[in-house]
């Protein structure tokens, strides 16, 4: 079933080089709370993040849905497809600060470490301005699920409430779904927003990049997760 849907896109704010980061709202733009927030591209080098979210912007615009259409008038969501963008066009893991975005957040376990590796946790917790625009993100509009999109795992990871959540999108995609990553990850995004402040969280790891070993076409990483985030809407 075809649907035309409203999009409004939104200047969110600006990463540390000043490029603009954009987000994509379905629904309201008087909305006082989302129903789900997207975010890709925390990391600059894993760019099919931003690539499927970019795909499926195009796709709701064109109102082609894989389960029939959503309501986003009851359920409004914002698609920030890159966060990174510093990192997307330097082809880096970190910011332009040399900052890993998914180790920037205030946690109880959060310390300054790794300085000088792509897992640095910057100078202070929040130091940088990509994460304090999620933060502000998370405090204007309150959503009620968030999913962020990374590579190259393959499986769908949550934090705090989120499992319900994981195990909708899994039904969809068949990615396993995992409580742990496997590694430590202070200053974690998934920390901060899932277990702290009670947020079902999930990561949607998505396969490598394409040009890379083990990657998959863009068009094959669609057909797997397209049902799977509208089910994280759905729910």
């Amino acid at each position: 079933m075809s649907l035309t849907v409203v999009a409004h896109r939104l200047l969110l704010g600006y990463s540390v080089q000043k490029r603009p980061i954009e987000g994509v709202l379905f629904g309201s733009p008087e909305a006082a709370t989302l129903d789900t927030l997207f975010i890709g591209a925390f990391h600059g080098d894993e760019e099919i993040s931003t690539e499927l979210l970019n795909h499926w912007i195009e796709s709701l615009q064109a109102g082609n849905f894989a389960k029939g259409p959503i309501d986003f008038a009851q359920k409004p969501i914002l698609i920030v497809p890159a966060l990174n963008p510093d990192g997307l066009a330097l082809d880096t893991r970190m910011n332009a600060n040399g900052v890993d975005l998914n180790r920037n957040y205030p946690t109880p376990e959060w310390q300054e470490e790794n300085q000088g590796t792509i897992y640095y946790s910057g100078s202070a917790p929040g130091s940088e301005p990509e994460t304090r625009l999620v933060m502000s993100l998370i405090e204007k509009y309150r959503p009620r699920k968030i999913v962020t999109v990374h590579s190259p795992y393959k499986v769908l990871n949550f934090d705090g409430p989120g499992q319900a959540l994981a195990e909708a999108m899994a039904a969809e995609s068949g990615y396993p779904v995992v409580a742990d990553i496997g590694y430590p990850t202070p200053g974690s995004f998934g920390t901060y927003a899932g277990k702290i402040r009670q947020i079902p969280v999930v990561t949607l790891e998505l396969p490598p990049n394409p040009d890379e070993e083990g990657g998959e076409p863009l068009e094959q990483v669609w057909r797997d997760n397209q049902a799977a985030l509208e089910a994280a809407v759905r729910l």
